[in-house]
């Protein structure tokens, strides 16, 4: 990280001699992390935490074999994915996208987890129709990497902070996350600041977790990636959700074009964005583009009036005049 870059993260110039110090562990009143075992966590309990603190960790989520059999589909293409260049994605971190293409396993058993879609309804619904996949990522930091500026996953779009969320993000370990293979940084709590405040070091903590475990953040928080001291890949993948009315980080239907989304198990394909948003959002020739995948679609079809099931005076406000 250069001197610039970590100046305008808000941090100190990275010093290869001396590691980042973290928020104080047995401080009354410093940041901490929230988290749950796998048999007690529920959604109202994430969602709570979310809130609150703006991030947790359910520890061992998913078993070593999926995690296992997701890194059996994923390394085919992470080994012969070049190492970043600049700062922001890393000098010594890999990063491979489109991954409900490349991995089965990801879209069905991480994308589409329950307790995942459970906490998504919660913490989403109130102020969309339904969401989308947006950002599906597995990053993977080598020895040596050094601190990634931190940011806030919704700072693509134009909103002032705080507010109600847009953006809720899941990390999961692919490998152990520790405090010397770089857990990523985050800040508790930082989703109710404003945009001037800046984090600082002893805001910051590690979302140290085991394999198989997932790390919820509200989009609005500071986090980034961290160091590497050890020898070993630290993997993780990052699968984001947004408002359904937001355009995607990732370009889904790039990524599934309808030859590969009708191979896509149907939730998997409305997740990454083949259904309307009502009442008029998204549509392919006046109707639902999930026709497409189900060869009901064609070039000439007739237009359905989208507002019959979902419209509502929330959604649309209509008058006599017809364009």
């Amino acid at each position: 990280m250069t001197a610039q870059s970590a100046a305008a993260a808000g941090l100190p110039r990275n010093d290869p001699h001396k590691r980042p110090r973290y928020a104080p562990k047995n401080q009354r009143g410093a940041p901490r992390m929230i988290y749950f075992d796998k048999g007690e966590a529920t959604a109202d309990k994430i969602a709570r935490a979310l809130r609150r603190n703006g991030c947790c960790i359910v520890k061992n989520l998913v078993p070593a074999r999926i995690v296992d059999k997701v890194m059996g589909e994923l390394n085919p293409y992470l080994e012969n994915t070049p190492t970043g260049s600049g700062d922001f994605v890393g000098f010594r971190t890999r990063r491979t996208s489109g991954l409900v293409a490349k991995s089965p396993t990801t879209g069905e058993q991480l994308a589409m987890h329950p307790l995942v879609l459970e906490v998504m309804d919660k913490m989403l619904l109130d102020r969309c129709q339904h969401y989308h996949l947006s950002p599906t990522q597995i990053v993977s930091i080598g020895h040596g990497e050094t601190l990634q500026p931190l940011h806030r996953d919704d700072a693509i779009y134009p909103f002032k902070h705080p507010s109600k969320p847009s953006v809720i993000t899941t990390i999961w370990a692919m490998t152990d996350f520790t405090e010397e293979n770089g857990a990523t940084q985050c800040t508790p709590g930082s989703h109710k600041w404003d945009d001037k405040r800046v984090a600082k070091r002893h805001d910051v903590v590690q979302a140290v977790m085991p394999k198989g475990s997932c790390f919820f953040y509200d989009g609005a928080i500071y986090h980034g990636g961290a160091e590497n001291y050890t020898r070993e890949w630290r993997s993780g993948i990052i699968l984001g959700y947004a408002l359904g009315w937001l355009r995607q980080e990732e370009n889904q239907f790039l990524v599934a074009p309808p030859e590969v989304a009708k191979k896509l198990p149907e939730k998997l394909q409305k997740l990454i964005g083949y259904q309307l948003h009502a009442p008029y959002l998204g549509w392919y020739e006046m109707n639902d583009p999930i026709l497409l995948l189900k060869d009901q679609a064609s070039a000439t079809m007739s237009a359905s009036d989208l507002t019959e099931a979902n419209d509502s005076k929330k959604t649309l406000r209509t008058s006599v005049r017809r364009t």
